[in-house]
């Protein structure tokens, strides 16, 4: 049988590019999502309330601080990796309480698409348009300053 090695080029600019577009939509949808519960706070608590969490109003109200905190920090690409990470869990539990732990289709898509848009930052890096880049690269030069 013959071994075929093929090798994929990658314009590195245009992946940092879409990189930056899919953290700048999801995070955008992120904020949207928090704001929502935000405006209907009202609910949402008393969806927390009627879910039986232990200090529903404290536990919910940050709950929607850390979602809108994880958004701003994927927009801006610091600790992209582990804020998208952390962003699926945190965004999963404040689509329980908001839907009242009714998991119809609307939510299992808005869940799954929102899990897959996630992924693609968690799993190939932030690119070259975030801080944690900019980061990188000022470790670097101060690690080769010989």
């Amino acid at each position: 049988m013959v071994e075929i090695d093929l090798h994929c080029k990658i314009d590195e600019e245009v992946f940092s590019w879409v990189i930056f577009l899919v953290r700048l939509l999801v995070g955008g949808a992120l904020l949207y999502v928090a704001a929502g519960s935000l405006l209907y706070s009202r609910e949402f608590l008393y969806n927390a309330t009627a879910l039986g969490w232990p200090m529903p109003v404290p536990v919910g109200l940050s709950l929607l601080v850390v979602q809108t905190g994880l958004a701003l920090l994927i927009i801006l690409g610091w600790f992209t990796r582990l804020s998208c990470a952390l962003s699926v869990i945190c965004a999963a539990v404040s689509g329980i309480v908001f839907f009242a732990a009714d998991l119809n289709k609307i939510y299992i898509a808005l869940v799954l698409l929102l899990i897959t848009s996630l992924l693609t930052p968690a799993l190939l890096g932030p690119g070259k348009i975030s801080l944690d880049y900019k980061h990188a690269v000022r470790r670097a030069n101060k690690q080769f300053r010989g």
